[in-house]
């Protein structure tokens, strides 16, 4: 699959991404390529992401996506026209925090178009789809220059090609800063659009000839310029070469013969995947033999043919968009809100127009706006259907209920395991695994003191160190929530939220369980001893109730520690006191008192197990009288708790319920708990 996009450059938080090419993969649906660029964004940690743009533009559901996502990040975005912007290119090129576009670039901005088929009603609603898509793209231009909404609206309503050069736009508002003209880096058919301007020349050049100036030839060339015009060479794109000499007429035939083989190999690569159907071959041929025909043009002539008999389940257009603005994102912002409200989990907005609606009424509308009309349904055919919404040609929505739910119960679910307690992330290191097998925790010891040279001036060999070894591993963890149709026909809110909250404070609880069942059964490492082992000099010889001299006893085993080679002192100071709720009453009391309280007398000496820890954790789960002192795990760990893929929080998964006639969500939280040292923890048995 083609990618339109390159991350090209990261360092010093900076990073540039070049946008050459086609947006998308489809220009029918959310594509591939839209969906992976939308998430290395996301993931690049960059203060400051340099954009630069050559396209004659795409997919406008994929356009908005990119637009939204640049608006997302934090860093600060640069864009640069290299050549052209036309079409959603423009719209993306809106999102940037400074625009610059070259002196010789062409931006254009036009209606957003489709294909659609089917009968009038199916007509009405592509059209009124695409006014939607027009509204979306109309506040990201008004944005960018300023300018009212219905200002900006003749761009994009009038069903006119508008080509604006570099110092147009910035007269409109539509760019910031006009750079210097750059060498043509890529050359485009723009056959499909309705007027050309002469300005467009140096763009319309055989497809696939280039210059032979590389970008990084180019970035040295804007430095160069910049500096001789005492500009920031940020604002600038590139000095302007010589130009290069006209080709010749043999030179123009080789180069017209090798646009005209690309053509067809292109062409032919489109239509290979589906040439066993009846008419795909004789209908290559003609667009092949037809020379005013592109591959554009061609793969539409091959949807309409692929569509042709087919019945479509809605209609036969797409009107998913991937905004937050779109009107079935609306919908789902709105209902979602109103579900959360009605569970109990967020405030009741009055402006909300589904504050109201039953969960039978969400049903239908959701059904509606798949194309589907509910009317002649029954209440339990209507919300059947509703609960086994597929996903189509084009992929389930936002709007679609199974997704609505999915998206409500995932956010329940997060906020029950957010504000349920737990203590093991007080003492316990936090990892991740990326499979179910076993994974090793390596201990390193040192090697022994450097020796004098003898006379003979041999230097002594000093042996290496073996790592010692514990593992560690993942589990599943899971459990499922049933979804029935009696569920929305009952309205019963109250059991979506119950449950979905109950599991959300399982998932937080189990994790909780699994550690304190870890440190009760005090587990024998791969050495062969227990954690808590007179070998490892991590247990007291006699219990004690904690007191200072106990506390102070903890304190001196544990920065005795050795390395793995006995080479060398630890150092480890105790960071966590850990047991019972009773005991830590009493410890509290002992770490915060300024003078000893276990002097008898009126004696006033200085308490010397003041401050000894930062962090007193008791908890229910110790029922005994023992207590620890754990480091702190960032610097000995002794328990850790790992995450398949660092997915530290409960996710949902969605399936349908044959047996139900419902959904099924089951919930999967991946972990594993495990014991991979002993040097940074104490215990002592304690007593009454």
């Amino acid at each position: 699959m083609a990618k339109w996009y390159e991350i090209k450059a990261k360092a010093n938080s900076a990073a540039e991404i070049l946008i050459y090419g086609d947006i998308g993969d489809s220009w029918n649906s959310e594509s591939v390529t839209a969906r992976s660029m939308v998430t290395e964004l996301s993931a690049l940690d960059a203060s400051e992401i340099n954009v630069r743009i050559n396209s004659i533009g795409g997919s406008v559901v994929d356009g908005l996506a990119i637009y939204n996502a640049f608006k997302r990040h934090s860093a600060k975005i640069n864009m640069f026209v290299d050549g052209v912007a036309l079409s959603v290119a423009s719209l993306i090129a809106m999102a940037g925090d400074t625009v610059t576009m070259a002196d010789n670039a062409l931006m254009m901005i036009h209606a957003p178009w489709a294909g659609a088929q089917g009968n009038a009603a199916n007509f009405r609603e592509a059209a009124d789809t695409l006014d939607r898509y027009t509204v979306a793209m109309a506040s990201s231009y008004a944005a960018k220059t300023g300018k009212t909404t219905e200002a900006v609206s003749s761009w994009l309503t009038d069903g006119k090609d508008h080509w604006f050069s570099a110092a147009e736009a910035l007269a409109e508002g539509l760019i910031d800063t006009v750079g210097i003209a750059l060498p043509v880096k890529a050359q485009f058919n723009l056959n499909r659009f309705k007027t050309i301007p002469a300005a467009a020349g140096i763009f319309t050049k055989p497809l696939h000839q280039e210059s032979t100036m590389t970008q990084e030839e180019i970035a040295a060339a804007a430095a160069k310029a910049a500096a001789a015009a005492n500009q920031p060479a940020a604002q600038l794109q590139a000095a302007a070469p010589a130009q290069p000499a006209q080709p010749n007429s043999a030179e123009i035939k080789v180069q017209v013969l090798a646009a005209e083989k690309q053509r067809r190999t292109d062409i032919s690569t489109k239509f290979q995947p589906f040439a066993k159907m009846a008419g795909v071959a004789d209908l290559m041929t003609q667009c092949s033999n037809d020379s005013n025909i592109d591959v554009h043009a061609a793969v539409e002539k091959l949807h309409l043919l692929l569509g042709k008999d087919l019945s479509p389940t809605a209609a036969n257009f797409n009107h998913r968009i991937e905004t937050g603005e779109s009107d079935n994102e609306k919908f789902a912002k709105g209902v979602g809100q109103a579900i959360m409200a009605r569970c109990g989990v967020e405030k009741h907005d009055p402006q909300n127009e589904y504050r109201r609606h039953r969960l039978e009424d969400i049903a239908a509308a959701s059904l509606e706006r798949s194309g589907r009309s509910v009317k002649g349904m029954d209440r339990i055919s209507m919300v059947k259907a509703a609960l086994s919404m597929r996903p189509v040609a084009y992929g389930q929505t936002t709007s679609d209920l199974p997704v609505l739910l999915e998206n409500v119960m995932h956010r329940m679910l997060l906020a029950a395991y957010g504000i349920t307690p737990d203590t093991w992330t007080r003492f316990c290191k936090q990892g991740t695994v990326s499979d179910f097998r076993d994974w090793l925790r390596l201990r390193t010891g040192s090697i022994g003191d450097i020796q004098d040279v003898n006379e003979a001036g041999e230097y002594q060999h000093l042996s290496l160190p073996d790592a010692k070894k514990e593992s560690i591993s993942a589990t599943r963890k899971g459990a499922i929530i049933s979804i029935t149709p009696e569920v929305i026909i009952n309205d019963d809110i109250g059991f979506i939220s119950d449950m979905t909250s109950m599991l959300g404070r399982a998932a937080k609880r189990t994790i909780e369980n699994r550690v304190y069942a870890l440190l009760a059964s005090n587990p024998v490492l791969n050495d062969g001893v227990r954690l808590f082992h007179a070998t490892h000099k991590n247990l007291a010889g006699t219990a004690a109730a904690p007191s200072v001299a106990a506390l102070s006893a903890g304190k001196t085993a544990m920065m005795k520690q050795k390395d793995m080679s006995g080479n060398d002192y630890l150092d480890i100071r105790p960071g966590i006191w850990l047991g019972g709720i009773a005991n830590a009453e009493e410890v509290r009391v002992l770490i915060d008192a300024k003078y000893d309280p276990d002097t008898t007398g009126n004696l006033e000496r200085p308490n010397k197990i003041r401050g000894l820890v930062s962090d007193v954790v008791d908890t229910p789960r110790i029922d005994g009288d023992e207590w620890y002192l754990f480091a702190d795990p960032n610097i000995a760990p002794v328990i850790e708790v790992v995450f398949l893929d660092g997915q530290s929080e409960p996710i949902l998964a969605m399936e349908e319920n044959f047996t139900t006639a419902g959904l099924s969500y089951r919930v999967e939280h991946p972990s594993g708990v495990g014991a991979i040292g002993f040097e940074g923890a104490y215990k002592n048995g304690g007593a009454h």
